[in-house]
């Protein structure tokens, strides 16, 4: 009986055959591109690759020499960019949930913007709706790259003597000796914490997206098509990533040799 209702719920919306391409769309370019993302990036240079090795050289760098005080402030650094945009992800969730409760006739009525499509305010509200959950995994994706640089900062501490060079009155240097531990790991769970950044960030590009369905469907599609035009530039064609490349030397990354701890 419920479903009933609920199926009723949703004809009485008047949701067009063009709202569900568009969204379907939407669905297949943000999952479309982060699978293209995630296996290019093992052939050929991008941001995830590139960085990948220069957090595994960090890490090598830290087995070999400790943990000083520069390194704890760059990961801190790290951890502040993220808490930031998990912040902001929740007051963008207040603003959506405030405007989604004072959706009304009056309230969705837009006459002056002819470019603007006439829907019903029900599926305004579903539009709304979408924003909303867009935000929500921004918010799950930040607070969980948040947590992981916590658990950076532990497996760092635990296996890492904080180091201050000096030496003493016979001229010995002193370096600080790390605990034995799987180094590769300890990249890997920062590399995670790296990609679960990313992958919030590109949760806001889409957000952006989904602005321009509230101007017509065809806007939407095509603003999706330019976000994915977005990403692959920068990620894969960027002149930072060309630096960073250049920096290391060679043409392409995974040309190199492993990087391998002692």
């Amino acid at each position: 009986m419920q479903f009933n209702i609920a199926v009723s719920k949703l004809r009485a919306m008047e949701i067009s055959s063009l709202d569900m391409l568009s969204f379907l769309w939407f669905v297949l370019c943000w999952m479309g591109y982060s699978y293209f993302a995630r296996h290019q990036a093992k052939k050929k240079n991008s941001l995830s690759s590139v960085l990948y090795r220069y957090r595994k050289e960090w890490v090598l760098k830290l087995s070999r020499s400790g943990m000083s005080e520069v390194d704890a402030e760059l990961l801190a650094s790290l951890e502040r960019q993220v808490s930031f945009m998990a912040s902001t992800s929740l007051l963008i969730l207040a603003s959506l949930v405030t405007v989604l409760s004072a959706a009304s006739d009056e309230f969705m009525s837009m006459p002056t913007l002819r470019f603007v499509e006439e829907v019903t305010p029900e599926v305004v509200q579903m539009k709304l709706l979408l924003m909303i959950f867009i935000f929500v995994y921004g918010f799950f994706t930040f607070s969980w790259a948040l947590r992981q640089y916590g658990f950076c900062f532990i497996l760092f501490g635990s296996s890492f003597n904080t180091v201050r060079y000096y030496k003493d009155s016979a001229g010995d240097k002193y370096q600080a000796k790390a605990m034995p531990r799987d180094f590769n790991a300890m990249a890997k769970v920062l590399d995670r914490a790296a990609h679960s950044y990313n992958y919030g960030i590109r949760a806001y590009y889409f957000a952006m997206a989904a602005l321009a369905w509230f101007i017509n469907d065809w806007v939407f599609m095509a603003a999706c098509a330019v976000i994915i035009l977005v990403l692959y530039r920068r990620e894969f064609k960027s002149s930072s990533l060309t630096a960073m490349v250049a920096a290391r030397l060679v043409d392409n990354v995974h040309e190199e040799d492993e990087i391998r701890f002692d």
